[in-house]
């Protein structure tokens, strides 16, 4: 009989160790998530660091085609071609 009534001791015991253990091991956790997660005042936001690089690259669309049309006139003339903007089958935009 002794030992009936000594398990249940232990067995409480042991859950009150479970539960110990695992609130320190939550505290720990809860301290470096928040060593870890930035503060809000710690600069710009993904999605504010994205749109401002949508709008940079946006912004620089006439600027690129203007170097691929630059491009491509200089490569046409290195080549011996006519550039494409010269040439008569060109003109009317229907390519024939």
């Amino acid at each position: 009989m002794s030992e009936s009534v000594g398990k249940p001791n232990t067995t409480a015991s042991w859950d009150d160790d479970i539960r110990e253990r695992l609130r320190m091991i939550e505290d720990k956790l809860s301290l470096i998530i928040e060593i870890l997660a930035p503060k809000e005042s710690d600069g710009p936001t993904l999605d504010e660091i994205l749109g401002r690089l949508v709008t940079l690259v946006a912004a620089q669309g006439p600027v690129l085609r203007h170097i691929d049309a630059t491009t491509g006139r200089t490569l046409d003339i290195q080549e011996g071609r006519a550039p494409l903007t010269s040439r008569p089958e060109e003109k009317d935009g229907t390519g024939v």
